[in-house]
Formats: structure tokens, C-alpha cells, sequence
């Protein structure tokens, strides 16, 4: 474990906002909490818990302490004719463990590939992507209690799933390190493709549902999220920036009567689901820039760093498009990136 004093976290964020943290440190096991909460200045300090960054937007320095979790061990814990189960460090990029699950030919992660972050990161956002989330696989989530090192584990029911979020950031958001997940996956005879996804299914409509691989899906998985979403590595960007609005059925008729064309999708509780990203787009905020920040002219939902953007400069741009959106929709785009 090494104590690192004014660092950059540029690298650390994938907006590539260069901020810096008073102090980051790497935990590895459970004891590298024990001996830093010894060190009386960082005990006293803001503890602050990060993964890849994929899922933040930096505005500011932070005075106190970025924690980010590197324990990258994967392993079978149990398996039976049907089913894998394996524990997962927090600490392995999520499209690693996507695509070693894909190579072994198990089901249960191939609709979520591409998407950045960590594996520790997963259960805290319940990522998802084309039908499917990762509370979809996960059986156990294993975590390190920061303030004084103890582990805690929860069960999936335990842990409080909902769109894009869970109890670990609500409740626990900075208290609790994911350590370790467990995921139960299917075995290739047992499993089938995820094919709710409208642009999955015409992907592989050519093909019977028994003839396709977890390998299919994935490639198919890949190529659409490269079409769709700027690579982070080649432009600044978290992917989407705001959650899909869900609106009441009264107030969605009244929408209909405005924008006959509004798509939509009904949930089982009446409600309707609406794309945030055709929202933004008949606002005409599709490839607009904002100083050096700007929205994508692959996806109206992702903002971009156009370079040298600042987080502020970013976040700014989220409020103008939140204000248009309000304006013409009455409808209020809530961030799914967290802005720091």
C-alpha cells in the first residue's frame, strides 16, 4: 500500500478532467484500511471511494482521501451441471471479466459488454445496457466497511436494485468498498441469448435463438456500443449522462397529444419509460458544443469532452440541457453520472 499526496486523477476519470486528490491510496485487502485509519491526519480527512471513474464527473479538487480497490482475483466458487459461480475482485475492469466469462462460453454478462468501469463499480450503479443489468447475475456483493475495516456481505435482495442505482449509493455511498461480487452465470447448453433488445434481435435475426453463442452476442454487443458511444480513451465521455424519464400514464397522454412520434415503452406499472436521448435530440442539443464541452453527434445522451473541458464547464452543459428539457417536456432529466 503507498500514500500518495496531491495526485492527479486525471487518469482515473474517463471526462479526462484533471483534478487532484490531497491523498490516494490503493486497497488491496482488508488490513490497508486498519493500518490507514493508525495515520490520525487521514482519519480525519473526507474519505472518498472511486473505481474507474466511469460514472464521474469531476468539478473540483477534492481535500481528502480517493480509496480506489485492486484486488483483481476471479475464480469458480461452486458450479453444478447448469450453473458457474464466481467471486470477483473489485478491482478487474467489468469488460475484462465480460469477455473471459464470453471465452469460457457461460452465459449471464454478454449483453453487457464495452461498458467501462470496474467490477466494483457494477453492483453500486447496477449497470445495464440491451436489456439487461447486473443484478440480473449477482448472487453476493462482499464489502469493506472504510471507517473501520470490517466486512459485510449482502445478498442480492439485500441490496436494494433499482435502475441504476442500489444501497451502495444511497445508504452506504462512501462507507462501504466493494470488495468482491459474486455472479451465477450458465453454462453454454443451459443458457440462451438475451434478445430483448430491438437492435440485438435484427443483429442475429438471421439465426435460429438455439444457434447463438455467447460470443455472438458479445461481438454484436460491442459493435452496436461503437457505433452509438465515442470511445472514452479517444474523447472524453461517461457514457450516458441522464437516466430514461419515466412519467405517469396521465401525463404521458398528454405528451402523446403534443409529439404523436414521442417514443416510449410501457413498464408493468403503467408508467411509461422515455428516451432521454430523443428528448435532447428535439431540443436540438445533438452535436452542439459548449465551450470545450459538448454533446456527442454519435448519441444526444452522452456529453463529451471536446478537449481542455473542465468539469464545471461540463456540468454547466447538463444544466442547459436540463433546462431545455424542462422547458419544452415538463419533464426533469435526473444525471445518472455522479458529479463530484
Amino acid at each position: 500500500m503507498h500514500i500518495q499526496a496531491n495526485y492527479s486523477l486525471l487518469k482515473h476519470n474517463t471526462f479526462h478532467v484533471n483534478i487532484r486528490s490531497q491523498y490516494y491510496v490503493e486497497i488491496n485487502k482488508q488490513s490497508d484500511i486498519l493500518t490507514l485509519r493508525t495515520d490520525v491526519k487521514l482519519a480525519s480527512l473526507p474519505w472518498r471511494i472511486v473505481g474507474h471513474g466511469s460514472n464521474l464527473l469531476y468539478t473540483q479538487n477534492f481535500n481528502g482521501v480517493t480509496l480506489r480497490c485492486t484486488f483483481n482475483k476471479i475464480r469458480i466458487v461452486k458450479e453444478d451441471n447448469e450453473n458457474i459461480w464466481l467471486s470477483v475482485g473489485g478491482g478487474v475492469k467489468w469488460h475484462d471479466l465480460v469477455e473471459y466469462t464470453v471465452n469460457k462460453n457461460w452465459w449471464g454478462l454478454e449483453n453487457l459488454a464495452l461498458i467501462p468501469g470496474t467490477v466494483g463499480a457494477a453492483p453500486v450503479q447496477n449497470i445495464g445496457a440491451y436489456g439487461a443489468e447486473a443484478q440480473d447475475v449477482i448472487t453476493r456483493v462482499q464489502t469493506l466497511n472504510v471507517f473501520d475495516g470490517t466486512h459485510k456481505e449482502f445478498r442480492n435482495a439485500e441490496c436494494n436494485f433499482g435502475y441504476r442505482t442500489s444501497i451502495f449509493k444511497q445508504e452506504y455511498i462512501n462507507r462501504l468498498m466493494v470488495h468482491r461480487i459474486t455472479v451465477r452465470l450458465r453454462k453454454l447448453a443451459h443458457g440462451q441469448a438475451n434478445l430483448s433488445y430491438e437492435p440485438l434481435r435484427n443483429a442475429l435475426s438471421d439465426y435460429k435463438k438455439e444457434e447463438i453463442t455467447p460470443r455472438m452476442m458479445f461481438d454484436q454487443v460491442v459493435s452496436i456500443r461503437k457505433q452509438r458511444i465515442p470511445d472514452p480513451d479517444m474523447q472524453g465521455n461517461a457514457g450516458s449522462f441522464f437516466k430514461n424519464p419515466v412519467v405517469d400514464a396521465e401525463y404521458f397522454q398528454t405528451l402523446l397529444t403534443d409529439y404523436p412520434e414521442i417514443p416510449h415503452h410501457k413498464m408493468l406499472d403503467g408508467t411509461y419509460k422515455i428516451p432521454a436521448a430523443w428528448l435532447i435530440e428535439t431540443c436540438d442539443w445533438k452535436g452542439k458544443r459548449y465551450g470545450s464541452a459538448g454533446i456527442s453527434e454519435q448519441h444526444a445522451l452522452v456529453l463529451v469532452n471536446l478537449g481542455g473541458a473542465t468539469g464545471a464547464e461540463l456540468a454547466e452543459l447538463a444544466q442547459l440541457v436540463q433546462e431545455d428539457v424542462n422547458h419544452k417536456f415538463g419533464i426533469h432529466l435526473e444525471p445518472e453520472v455522479i458529479i463530484l
